[in-house]
Parts: C-alpha cells; structure tokens; sequence
C-alpha cells in the first residue's frame, strides 16, 4: 500500500501553531513513506510505540508541548535517516512472511486484546469509571439507568453492556458489528447474574436492527466517530428513542496536538499490518488498556469533529435539552482541561466531547 493519505489535521490547525512542529511532522512523514518498504516495518513500529508512549507521560507535564513535540519528531526522523544510510535492516521475505503468519493466527482488531483483559478491569474498573464520570457531573448513575430499556450502541466486549446492567437497567441491547468481541461478551455475561438481561446482536449504528421508539436510553461511548457518518448513526438513534427518550454520546473532539500526533501516525503508519503492529506491541509489554487504545488511535476509522459541529448534528437530527458534560476522572482530558492546567486545551482541543440530550418531543 502507498502512503499517499495527508494528515487531517495539518488543515485544521497549521495556523494555530507553531510552523517549527508543522515542519517536523511533515519531515517525519516524508521519511516514512521514503521508507515504506517492508523491510524497515520494524523500525518504524519501533519509532511508532516510542512516540505514543512519549506523549503518555510528556502530556502530564506542565510544558509547552510543541516544544517538547517538536524533539520527539525530530529524533525520530534522525533514526530513521540513520537505518537508513547504515543498511539497518531486515529482509523483505522476513516481513512477508511475519506479516502472513499474524493474519492467519490474529483475526479482528481487538479480539485478542480482549481476551488479555482480567475480571476486575472488565466488570470492576469500568463499572468504578462510569460511576466517578456521571457522579462528578451531577448525575446519579442508578437512577440514570434503573429500569430503563438501553441500548450500548458499538459495545465491543460489553464492559459498558456489563455496567449499565448492574446499575439497574432493565433490558440492555448490546450491539456490535465484530462477531468476535459479541463472542466474548456472551462468554463473559455467564460471570454475572444481572448480566442476563443483556442481550447482544450482530448489526450496525447505520441500520439499527430495533423497532422505531423502543428504547428509553442509548449510551454510544466512543464509537460513532469511528462510522465516518454521525449524522446517520444519531438519526438511527433518534428513530429508536422513545418519546423524550434520551442519549448519552462520547466522541473525540478536534484542534488539539494529540489530534494532530495521532493523525500523523496514522497515516505514516496504514501500510503496516494492523495485526503484525498488535502483535508487536504486545511482545514489548505493553498492557491491554494502553494496546487497545493504541490500535483503536492508529488503525480504526476515524472522523474528528468540534463541539459545535457535534452539537449542530443533535440539534439537525432531532435532540434537544444539550448537557455538555465535562468533567472525569483524573486521567481523562476533559478533566484536565476542566481543572485548567497548562496547555491543556492546546494539547486535547474539544477533547472529549460527552453530551446527554433528549428526543424532542
């Protein structure tokens, strides 16, 4: 595959900063597709892990974080100039044939992920999250979902299914499009007495497999901006709402430097593998929160918008009463922005972008 994609990001923000970083990502770009061959996929997954764990710790960090962006894109287009003029590298059939051996053995983009995933971080820590998130938005979490009929749009491996359930849903539907992350919800509901009144179906946000006017609440957490097609997933979600039925949406807002870094890795790395990059990944040790979030960053779909063009999509399609929820827990970027630490907003943008709101009536 060619790397011909531009990065998005680069049209949203070259002129909100510094033009010193915009000419280290575009250097680091011209060098990985001057160096697209298989043979030097290792060193570039190598160069790919570093930065993103980089910006894991150097994002915590009260600088100026195009300053300290600006280095890490450098010295990593040094290391690659360096393979390069040294011959440092592997064998194309190497590659080949490592890259043959992950799609054969890894099917699916986080089922594996899944499976690495221990009981107290599936049931446990995501029921401890959501709680702490709506708590500190002034939302009480059992009666936002007790006796309610919901619908977890995009569940995955039904951590969030799981929650809800135990918060006093009713009936929750948890639809997904991956076969094999249903596979393992259902493997993982049999843990869990409240979790038989989950029911997990095969379909997609764009066509809904659920009656009109069905459901009282939909919860659709981090997903919708992976479909590359809001409008038409929170048409579907207004469709199956009850009359003032209501929906909790989380999607990634755009104009921050974490936007721009995971765009640009995105795009110098989409002729890697996606399995053979998991694969390695997890041979260095990272955890399987970290390695999902990486995956999900580097090879899932994704479409950036503002809050304003988010709220203006709601608004188009049906929902009123907009409640912008901003605060989380300590680690979230919403919470950091909100506690008005330095550079903040320049480093996550609209960050992440959490709105309840209401069918119109």
């Amino acid at each position: 595959m060619k790397l011909t994609k531009e990065i998005p990001a680069l049209h949203r923000i070259k002129n909100r900063y510094n033009p010193e970083l915009i000419a280290a990502v575009e250097n680091y770009l011209s060098l990985c597709r001057l160096h697209k061959n298989g043979a030097f996929w290792p060193i570039r997954m190598f160069s790919t892990l570093n930065i993103f764990l980089w910006h894991l710790e150097a994002f915590e960090k009260n600088v100026d974080p195009s300053a300290e962006l600006i280095k890490q894109f450098n010295f990593h287009s040094t290391l690659l100039e360096n393979v390069s003029n040294n011959n440092f590298i592997l064998k194309n059939s190497t590659n080949k044939e490592l890259a043959m051996s992950f799609e054969d053995n890894v099917s699916g983009l986080f089922s594996n992920i899944w499976l690495d995933m221990t009981d107290d971080i599936y049931f446990d820590e995501t029921f401890e999250f959501t709680c702490t998130r709506l708590k500190k938005n002034n939302i009480d979490p059992e009666s936002f979902f007790k006796d309610k009929i919901v619908l977890d749009g995009g569940c995955g491996s039904g951590k969030f299914s799981s929650t809800i359930a135990r918060l006093g849903a009713k009936k929750v539907y948890g639809l997904d499009i991956g076969k094999k992350g249903l596979e393992f919800a259902r493997e993982q509901a049999k843990k869990r007495d409240y979790c038989a009144r989950i029911e997990y179906i095969e379909g997609s946000l764009l066509e809904i497999p659920i009656n009109d006017q069905e459901i009282d609440l939909v919860w659709s957490n981090g997903v919708i901006h992976h479909t590359l097609d809001y409008k038409k997933c929170v048409l579907e979600f207004n469709r199956i709402l009850k009359k003032n039925g209501e929906l909790f949406l989380y999607v990634n807002g755009s104009f921050g430097l974490f936007e721009l870094l995971q765009d640009t890795l995105r795009v110098c790395n989409e002729d890697i593998p996606k399995n053979l990059f998991q694969n390695y990944i997890k041979s260095m040790g990272v955890n399987s929160g970290r390695l999902y979030w990486l995956m999900d960053c580097l090879f899932a779909p994704y479409e950036y918008k503002s809050l304003d063009e988010v709220k203006s999509i709601l608004l188009d399609c049906g929902f009123e009463n907009l409640v912008h929820l901003t605060r989380g827990v300590a680690s979230d970027q919403i919470e950091q922005i909100s506690n008005n630490l330095p550079f903040a907003k320049e480093k996550y943008g609209d960050s992440q972008i959490k709105i309840i709101c209401t069918k119109q009536s």
